[in-house]
């Protein structure tokens, strides 16, 4: 009877593994916690920078104008621009923060940022959800870290149910811009050889109309 079990734990080990690589979007980290017996990840043998406040330019309320193109992954150039106001904020015991992000572009929609800190890997983790695309379900976040002043988060998506990547990239205090931050969203048809940018947005103050205009009409 127990070489009966053996053998069959033996046979699900594959499985597991393919369960945790799919949990994890098919990244499995050096080293995790265990929440069950409160047991903290450990910390990995080499240096991770601190990159806990990473986001820290974000906490507070913001104006974003917004450049998205209207046909994705099509060939097309056509664009749309709006405003969209954010409010930021830190979450509890350094987890790491959220924000809530508004605009009438789409009636009374709204969005839900969530971003995660492991500090054993220094990789962000970006949840995404909204009132008006993602029918109650929060996305897979996309993953990454900063490098000096940039940020690069990539994950699998789909889109039109063909697979794609997406990547989000923060870039702070851009060069030559009156911005405090840059937003921009990508996609990637062919396994991240060439991408297409189909949404950017600048973060600036609340309330500096003059700023807005900057950036481009009707905002």
């Amino acid at each position: 009877m127990r070489n009966r079990i053996k053998a069959v734990l033996r046979s699900m080990a594959p499985l597991c593994g393919a369960v945790i690589l799919t949990a994890f979007g098919g990244y499995v980290p050096s080293a995790l916690g265990n929440n069950a017996t409160g047991t903290p990840a450990a910390a990995g043998s080499t240096a991770v920078r601190d990159g806990s406040h990473d986001f820290d330019f974000l906490y507070g309320k913001w104006m974003m104008p917004n450049h998205r193109l209207k046909k994705r992954l099509a060939g097309s150039n056509e664009w749309e621009d709006f405003v969209s106001y954010d409010e930021c904020q830190p979450l509890p015991g350094g987890i790491g923060n959220e924000d809530f992000f508004k605009t009438d572009h789409w009636k009374d929609f709204t969005g839900v940022t969530v971003r995660t800190y492991d500090k054993a890997t220094g990789l962000w983790r970006l949840y995404w959800v909204d009132n008006y695309f993602s029918g109650g379900v929060i996305e897979a976040p996309v993953v990454g870290k900063f490098v000096g002043n940039v940020g690069v988060f990539e994950a699998p998506d789909t889109f039109d149910g063909k697979p794609i990547i997406v990547r989000f990239t923060w870039t702070v205090n851009p060069k030559g811009s009156r911005a405090v931050a840059n937003w921009e969203q990508a996609f990637s048809a062919d396994g991240g050889k060439t991408w297409e940018i189909n949404w950017k947005n600048e973060i600036i103050p609340m309330g500096d109309a003059d700023f807005a205009r900057h950036f481009g009409p009707g905002i």
